[in-house]
Parts: C-alpha cells; structure tokens; sequence
C-alpha cells in the first residue's frame, strides 16, 4: 500500500521457556500497561482526524478494535482475521479445547466488536450477515505468486516461532540423517546460516529466503500460523503442523488444516510421520479460492460503507 506507515506499539503474547504462550505474564504485561495504551488510543484519535480515512481496515490488532468500540464519531471499520471462524459455526470443532474456546471466543467478538468482520478461511463457507460476518480466502503477499514451484525437492523446510523448539528438532535429525532439513528460527544473535550437522542447517528468520525455500522443499513442518498453511496450500506443499503450546488458535488452524486435508497435527517435532504425506498436493480448488480475495474484500468493504450511513 503506498501510503505513509506510522508505528504504534501494541499488545503482546509473552511466551515461556521460548515455547508455550503464558496467560499470566501476557496479562499482567497488559494491565502493568494501561497507562500507555490509553494514550495509542488518543493517538489514533489525532492519527483519524488528520487524515480523514473514508473506512479503517484493522488485521485483527487490538489497539485498533478497542479504538472502534470506544469511539462513537469514527469512520466504518472492518476488521480482517482467520481468527473471526471461531464465531462461524461451519468452522473446525475442538471439544477437548473448549475452555480454550470460549475466551477465544470472547477475545474475537471484542476484536470485532462495531465492525464488519471479514473472515479468513481456508475453504469457502457462508456468509453470516446478521452477525457482520463475512468469510473470504487468505490474503498472502504477492511475492508468494511470483515464484517458480519446484515439486520435487530433496529437503524438508521447518519454521519455528519460537527458538525454544530447536532442541526437538536437533534430536530427531540426529537419528534420522538421511532427511535433510532446513530450520528458520528467532534465535536471538543466530548466524544467518549455521550448518549444525550434514543434514541439518540452521536459518535466521528471512521471510523472503524462507519463501524461496519453500517454494523448493518437498514437506513443510511449522507451528500452524494461518499464513504459513496457506502459503504452502497454495504451492502444493504438504504440513507437519506443530502448534505452539497453549497456543488455542495454533491448535485450531492444526486442526482445520489436517481436517482440510493438507497436512498432519502433532503434539511435537517428532518427524516421523513425515513419511505419510504425500509428496504434492493439488493446488486448482484452493487457488481459485485465493483468487477471490479481492472480490471478498470489496464487498466486505462495501457493506461496512453501507451500514454506516
């Protein structure tokens, strides 16, 4: 989007042990705040007058939808996020997950709240106008389009959101040489590329290399982010999917991405199952899907302008 990029900070998961998310610490960080908060807020209130915007598109950032449900005089807002198919009653069911579920649950409905919700899916799904909801494909980075698909690489490609994971990955390697990885983690003052054993070879975060490399892998193993599933969706890449540890909405997207049929869900990095995925997915349902986002966006633009005058 070629327009001025001003930063605001915001809310943030606090992890533990550089693996599982911690409740308690990501809440106390959000109340020991409050002072500082309310005053991106007020930030954001000179930041709309003076630019004048004729509707405010919020990806699923908090700060942002507390903004739209604590000011009445605003522009129309839509709020875009995956996250909003926990409110879709077509969308993966969890029971085992339901206490999880239901501050999820909550958590998007105030993330929601006063906005019309465009909902990021997987698959196509109906529209729930009464509730402002309405279902679109992911939104992926242009990048991901430009490049040559390679289906038969001879490595498999990791992600890791958090460091803390590299010791999983270290042991299964060390038994299983004869699989070649590539690992991107977020360790802090990693090499760019650190060659740990013959089979195995450290990256630092690099989205662009990382796609690259995707692009050219034979399997994906990552921690269930939406984009990451979607990006390898659209290149035909088969899933181990690792969602963080008490992580609700990492778990969920396992789920409905092993449900959706283009992967496994695990519990850990233990890789041996990589042997029952196939090789290549196809990719002509989900691309036509992806190809419609622009059309979904529009009309969930449209009905937001509309509902507010």
């Amino acid at each position: 989007m070629k327009m001025p990029v001003r930063q605001l900070p915001t809310l943030e998961f606090k992890y533990k042990n550089n693996r599982s998310v911690s409740n308690t610490a990501t809440l106390l960080g959000v109340f020991g705040k409050l002072p500082k908060y309310f005053r991106i807020l007020r930030q954001l209130d000179d930041i709309v007058r003076e630019t004048q915007p004729d509707v405010i598109l919020n990806f699923f950032e908090p700060m942002a939808a507390f903004y739209a449900l604590t000011r009445r005089r605003r522009p129309p807002v839509v709020a875009l996020g995956h996250q909003f198919m926990f409110q879709h009653p077509g969308y993966v069911h969890a029971p085992q997950l339901w206490k999880q579920l239901m501050s999820m649950k909550i958590y998007t409905w105030l993330l929601g709240a006063r906005a019309t919700k465009l909902a990021l899916s997987l698959y196509e799904t109906p529209n729930l106008p009464v509730k402002k909801i309405f279902v679109g494909p992911p939104i992926l980075r242009k990048q991901l389009f430009q490049l040559e698909l390679k289906p038969d690489g001879d490595f498999v490609l990791v992600y890791l959101l958090n460091h803390g994971y590299a010791d999983q990955i270290i042991a299964w390697s060390a038994k299983n040489p004869q699989t070649k990885l590539h690992c991107f983690y977020d360790k802090p003052d990693a090499p760019a590329e650190f060659q740990h054993s013959p089979a195995l070879t450290f990256h630092r975060l690099d989205g662009e290399k990382f796609l690259t490399m995707m692009a050219e892998c034979r399997h994906v193993v990552c921690t269930a982010g939406f984009e990451s599933v979607s990006e390898a969706a659209w290149l035909g890449k088969p899933l181990f999917l690792v969602p963080v540890e008490n992580h609700v909405e990492q778990q969920v997207n396992a789920l409905d991405a092993q449900q959706f049929g283009i992967g496994l869900a695990e519990k850990s990095f233990n890789l041996d199952r990589l042997a029952e995925l196939p090789n290549h997915l196809p990719v002509e349902k989900f691309r036509a899907w992806v190809n419609r986002a622009p059309e979904k966006l529009f009309a969930a633009i449209e009905h937001a302008v509309k509902s507010a005058r």
